[in-house]
């Protein structure tokens, strides 16, 4: 019966085999075709036979490169053929990814998570393939190694050097128990994930309890009996901390938004941290942390919390004065009964603050950011900066009416399409990012162009207004389209060293750099303009807001330091938190932003974070030094100087991950990069 059954199992392997490779040619969100792709039409057997296709398609490949004898290996049929496999299953994961972050339809978007999840597994389980590590080590001692460009030697290095921390060096019992782990973290990733995205919750209001909200924010909330309805979500939750006067209204809101998915990622996380340790544990590794930074530009453990903690050491002496300054405003509002500034009092007060000392009210620069004319005058900054070309498109398949669509063009050249998908809605991701498409491939004279979306939740206008943006949403738009940018100007000859694979406490520099020019007057006075009246934005109302950008710097980025050491202490000390209480690692490291921990919420159940940035939060901090370190240039030749801006595009947006970050940063700036520009930018001297 034994024999019968794999007999069976071996001749059902042919028509499999052919019936994939139909599917690679056929299914939607396989075919590399350049044309669009139809969204619109994706249904849950679609997206199962997308999964099973390329894994059937991706054996095949993988059994090529192995049975080249070790004297016939060339760069082509191993390096080339593996950057391949690989650039189909970044494809299909990244639409998958798409689908269940962004579908309303629950049988898409969870037929997209459970295929998710099995190509992760799948893809972890390649990282574990004996044979074909073998096949490409047997390559890389070649004589053809010493004919290789400087690119095809750093994608060699960095491919072998995966598959030996992720177990390849084990025996194969070793790698049967870390297959399991591997499995254990991919389920409760992704569960994490979920959780998040599936949390629906919502809190009424009276009138009362709404009082300094204006009426237009409150429109769309109201219901025939008279009360306000709020959704739990990103825009609502900032309109009520920074506008409603009465505290125990900011509180229901906060203690509501920063309990979201708890108490389900409360388990999901201790689990997920718990095997992550197992992980490091089995590969040799004395955390995770240390696993995972052998990737990443600083390397070990140790240099993060230096980094870290000088920069807390820095940022703490502007910090109690700041919150001390927010102290006396509560005070006045509320005489002899304001004793602290609390977590859902910070933003209230920051705006009163800049409303009275600075004489700048936030809401007065709204009616020069409406979001079309924003969108529109962010890329004439694009296009001018880098001598690029946007051009917005119809017609396309969406997966949701309300996308818009362009073209990105540069030297008159296609570079690729994109999409934006502005506003929160039921199960859709909550925060922002920047997610890819498809990836760029060339392949036998033909290109395969990226195609990105920017997945936002923006406040969506109202029926009498429009989508009016605060500044602080213009910077994040800024930074998250700096994202896409470079993911679209990227068009490496190795798929795989695409702007998404550069070092993870490298890659939100080139984002971060750009959110320097919202606050440069003759940046903004390309697009700043009154929606209804067409009026420029008065250069005094933008030097009062300009006088703003370092208000309460401290206590913003010394909370940057917080969520820093919250990941990296759940990733390098995980061992020393007792009893898996994970609470208490944020009730002791929040105090150092001089505000009480929140008693009853649990922000970290729904910091995303954690999951798909674990031990690289830093990189946020990191990153951000050399991103002013790039910006300073640009001070110093002209903030919308063309050519700069080109030289800038071509040393390290079009680079992606060919080039070793060092290498990139010091050509660019003609110098070792350094941090001056850095701690001049928080207000340090």
């Amino acid at each position: 019966m034994k024999i019968l059954k794999n007999l069976c199992i071996l001749l059902a392997a042919i028509p499999f085999a052919a019936s994939a490779q139909d599917a690679m040619q056929t299914n939607p969100l396989l075919v590399h075709s350049n044309q669009p792709i139809p969204f619109d039409k994706v249904t849950p057997g679609m997206i199962k036979e997308a999964t099973s296709a390329v894994i059937a398609v991706t054996d095949q490949r993988i059994k090529a490169i192995v049975d080249v004898p070790a004297a016939q290996k060339t760069w082509d049929n191993t390096m080339m053929a593996f950057d391949e496999l690989s650039y189909d299953l970044f494809d299909v994961n990244a639409k998958l990814s798409l689908i269940a972050s962004t579908y309303s339809n629950d049988a898409d978007r969870n037929e997209a998570n459970d295929q998710l999840e099995k190509i992760s597994e799948y893809g972890s389980d390649i990282s574990l393939n004996e044979p074909l590590y073998k096949a490409i080590r047997a390559f890389g001692i070649s004589p053809a190694i010493f004919r290789l460009k400087l690119n095809q030697q750093k994608f060699l290095r960095e491919t072998l050097l995966g598959f030996e921390i992720n177990g390849m060096k084990l025996d194969q019992k070793g790698r049967d128990r870390l297959k399991i782990i591997n499995n254990k973290l991919i389920d409760y990733g992704n569960q994490f994930d979920k959780n998040i995205a599936e949390f629906k919750d919502s809190i009424e209001f009276t009138a009362a309890d709404l009082k300094g909200v204006t009426a237009e924010d409150m429109q769309p909330w109201k219901r025939p009996n008279g009360k306000y309805m709020l959704r739990i979500n990103g825009p609502n939750y900032n309109t009520i901390l920074e506008h409603a006067d009465i505290e125990a209204t900011r509180r229901a809101m906060y203690m509501k938004y920063q309990n979201r998915a708890y108490p389900a990622n409360i388990k999901v996380m201790d689990s997920l941290f718990h095997y992550r340790q197992k992980l490091a544990d089995q590969l040799g590794y004395k955390t995770y942390a240390e696993y995972a930074l052998v990737t990443k530009m600083a390397h070990s453990p140790a240099k993060v919390w230096a980094f870290l903690d000088d920069l807390q050491a820095k940022l703490s002496p502007h910090v109690g004065p700041e919150i001390a300054e927010l102290r006396t405003l509560k005070l006045k509002q509320y005489p002899g009964k304001a004793d602290v500034i609390q977590a859902w009092d910070f933003t209230y007060y920051h705006r009163k603050l800049l409303d009275t000392k600075y004489q700048y009210n936030a809401d007065a620069v709204k009616k020069y950011f409406e979001m079309n004319n924003t969108i529109n005058g962010m890329f004439a900054v694009y296009e001018k900066l880098f001598n690029l070309k946007i051009v917005p498109t119809s017609g396309l398949p969406l997966w949701n009416p309300k996308l818009k669509t362009y073209e990105l063009y540069m030297d008159g050249k296609l570079m690729g399409t994109f999409y934006f998908d502005l506003y929160p809605r039921p199960n859709k991701y909550t925060h922002f990012e920047t997610a890819p498409i498809s990836q760029y491939r060339i392949a036998n004279g033909k290109e395969i162009l990226p195609v990105g979306t920017l997945i936002c939740n923006f406040p969506e206008g109202t029926a009498t207004e429009p989508c009016l943006l605060d500044h602080d949403d213009v910077v994040t738009m800024f930074h998250e389209f700096g994202h896409l940018m470079h993911f679209l100007l990227c068009h490496p000859v190795i798929a795989s060293q695409n702007s998404f694979t550069v070092k993870g406490d490298f890659v939100e520099a080139p984002s971060q750099f750009l959110e320097n020019f919202t606050w440069n007057y003759d940046v903004l006075k390309m697009f700043a303009k009154d929606y209804k009246t067409g009026e420029l934005m008065p250069k005094p109302l933008f030097d009062r807001m300009k006088s703003t950008q370092l208000v309460d710097a401290g206590y913003l980025e010394i909370r940057q330091v917080a969520l820093s050491k919250i990941d990296f202490t759940y990733e390098d000390r995980f061992n020393t938190i007792k009893n898996g209480d994970i609470d208490q690692v944020e009730k002791d490291l929040i105090p150092m932003e001089r505000i009480p921990y929140p008693t009853g919420s649990h922000f970290i159940c729904s910091f995303t974070h954690l999951n798909g940035y674990g031990a690289n939060y830093y990189g946020y901090l990191w990153s951000k030094v050399f991103a002013q370190d790039l910006f300073s240039v640009f001070e110093k030749e002209g903030v919308l100087n063309t050519p700069t801006g080109v030289r800038y595009r071509e040393d390290i947006l079009q680079q992606g991950a060919q080039e070793e970050e060092s290498f990139m940063l010091k050509h660019f700036l003609g110098r070792e990069p350094n941090s001056t520009a850095f701690l001049k930018s928080l207000g340090i001297n």
